[in-house]
């Protein structure tokens, strides 16, 4: 047994003569006020140029013409430029995976094409076919019967 159950049980064996009045006391009866008493004199930070703002600037545009200055051209075989290339994908793979999706796209929507205009034949189908064997062959009067030994029955 917990601790809180054992707690209430004490609780509750010794309350019983007595009255119990439990208090509710909410939220919008509490006063939650402050005697603060603000001046009003604002201390404000001094502007000029010695704020975080402009030392990031001043930071980022030396780093900006540091590495303008010192960066290699375009037409140099750096060894970052060695390594990447060798990780990269040639662009005649690349055509070559293009063309193939682009053939099997094309392929695909031609097949969408035809299922979407396709019909169905033109066949009265039953409900219940059996219906057509209810009937006894050998209780039909003379000359009722149609010619049958022509037909064919057709898979669909």
């Amino acid at each position: 047994m917990s601790l809180a159950r054992a707690s209430l049980l004490l609780r509750q064996k010794h309350t019983v003569g007595s009255v119990l009045l439990i208090q509710r006391r909410f939220a919008s009866h509490d006063s939650h006020t402050h005697d603060e008493h603000h001046d009003d004199t604002h201390y404000s930070r001094e502007a000029g140029f010695s704020t975080p703002f402009w030392r990031n600037t001043v930071l980022l545009s030396l780093l900006a013409v540091g590495f303008y200055k010192w960066a290699p051209s375009p037409n140099q075989d750096v060894y970052l430029t060695r390594w990447l290339a060798q990780y990269m994908t040639p662009s005649e793979i690349w055509a070559a995976i293009n063309e193939k999706h682009l053939l099997l796209s094309q392929q695909a929507s031609d097949n969408t094409i035809l299922q979407a205009d396709a019909k169905r034949p033109n066949v009265h189908r039953y409900r219940y076919p059996q219906i057509l064997d209810t009937g006894s062959p050998h209780l039909q009067p003379v000359g009722r019967v149609a010619d049958m030994s022509s037909t064919t029955v057709r898979s669909g």
